[in-house]
């Protein structure tokens, strides 16, 4: 039941998210690339609702505590992206998110984490915080 609910709530946001009109532009123009930097990306549009509130939420909460000297020496990059911006948008093409999403990547690896901030965030969020941890220090290593 859940799955379908969040299917149902991804087609209503793509009904309502403008489409581009086939412009060409360069995708790579905004996507900051740094090798070796762990890249907390969180994706969302211009309305939310409370779980996708509660991701951008939990995920600052852990990164600020658990990996504060990491974001200090420049191994972890956090980075909210509103994707209803053209910057935004350029940053979704790239990453193929297409709705609220909270993706890490380095070097190019990529983990897609927003099934488990949709389950977790907003009402088990130190079950989210720990899968987000183990995450991100697996990508540190």
């Amino acid at each position: 039941m859940k799955k379908l609910a969040l299917v149902v709530t991804a087609l209503i946001f793509l009904l309502l998210t403008p489409v581009s009109c086939g412009q060409a532009r360069d995708n790579n123009s905004k996507v900051e690339i740094k090798n070796g930097v762990v890249q907390v990306l969180y994706f969302h549009g211009k309305q939310r609702c409370a779980t996708c509130l509660a991701i951008e939420e939990q995920t600052k909460a852990l990164l600020d505590t658990e990996f504060q000297s990491q974001q200090q020496q420049g191994k972890i990059k956090y980075r909210v992206v509103d994707i209803s911006t053209p910057d935004g948008e350029t940053i979704a093409d790239h990453y193929e998110v297409a709705f609220s999403s909270l993706i890490l990547d380095k070097d190019g690896q990529t983990v897609d984490l927003t099934d488990m901030g949709f389950r977790y965030a907003r009402t088990e969020p130190e079950t989210f915080k720990a899968n987000l941890k183990v995450q991100i220090n697996k990508l540190l290593k």
